[in-house]
C-alpha cells in the first residue's frame, strides 16, 4: 500500500495539472486526478459516470461521499507514493482523507497550494484544449500554448477538445462553489508543517522549480 500522499491544491486552470504530471515524473509518483477519474466514467458512460455527467457540465461538485470512495479505492490498490491533484477540495473531504491515512498508516507529504488571480484563471480555462486520448491527456492552449496544427494533438495527432466544464459560464459556476469550499480547506492545512503557498502567476518551469523544492523537503 501506499507509504506517503502528496497534494497539490489549485483553483481550476492554476496549473496544477501540469505541474503534476512533471512533480510524477521526478519524483516516481503515482498521479491521482479526482477530475480525470470521473471525466473518464463520462466517457464511458459507467453507472457513476450517468449519475455525475450533468453535474460536471453544469461545474457543480461531486458529492463528498462519491470522491471519498473513488479515492480510498484507488489508495487500497496502490503500492507506490501518490500525489492528488484537486482533491481533496472540501474540507470535509480533507478530514475523511487524514481519518484514512492515519488509520492505514499513511504518512502526509507535502501539500501545496498553486495561486493563480481569478481573472488569470478564467482566460487559461476557456482557452484550454485537451488531447482526447485519455492515455496521452496533453493539455494546450489557443494563445499561450497552441498545438502546430490546429486541433491536432503534438504528441500523439488525436483531436484535440474543448471541454465542456471549461467555458467561462461553467469556470464560473465552479469558481462560486470552489471559493466557498477552498478557504475552510486551506485552513486545515496552512498550520501543517509540510504545507506551501506557492505563486502559480509565473511562467510554468519558475513554478515548477519552487515546487520541487518543497516535495525534496518531504520525499
Amino acid at each position: 500500500m501506499t507509504n506517503k500522499v502528496h497534494i497539490l491544491l489549485g483553483a481550476p486552470g492554476s496549473g496544477k495539472g501540469t505541474q503534476a504530471k512533471r512533480l510524477v515524473e521526478t519524483f516516481r509518483l503515482t498521479h491521482l486526478s479526482t477530475g480525470d477519474i470521473l471525466r473518464d466514467a463520462v466517457s464511458k458512460e459507467t453507472e457513476l459516470g450517468l449519475r455525475v455527467k450533468n453535474l460536471m457540465a453544469e461545474g457543480k461538485l461531486v458529492d463528498d461521499d462519491t470522491v471519498n470512495g473513488l479515492v480510498f479505492a484507488r489508495l487500497q490498490d496502490e503500492n507506490q507514493d501518490v500525489l492528488f491533484d484537486g482533491y481533496p477540495r472540501t474540507q470535509n473531504q480533507a478530514q475523511s482523507l487524514q481519518d484514512f491515512l492515519s488509520q492505514k498508516g499513511i504518512e502526509l507529504g507535502t501539500v501545496a497550494d498553486v495561486h493563480v488571480p481569478q481573472a488569470v484563471l478564467e482566460a487559461r480555462v476557456v482557452g484550454r484544449r485537451v488531447c482526447s486520448n485519455n492515455t496521452c491527456g496533453a493539455i494546450y492552449h489557443v494563445e499561450n500554448k497552441p498545438s502546430k496544427q490546429q486541433g491536432v494533438c503534438d504528441l500523439c495527432g488525436s483531436p484535440l477538445k474543448h471541454r465542456s466544464d471549461d467555458t467561462s459560464e461553467a469556470f464560473r459556476a465552479r469558481m462560486g462553489e470552489f471559493n466557498s469550499t477552498f478557504q475552510p480547506l486551506l485552513a486545515f492545512y496552512k498550520d501543517r508543517l509540510t504545507f506551501r503557498s506557492v505563486d502559480g502567476n509565473r511562467a510554468p518551469d519558475e513554478v515548477f522549480a519552487t515546487l520541487e523544492t518543497h516535495f525534496k523537503e518531504n520525499a
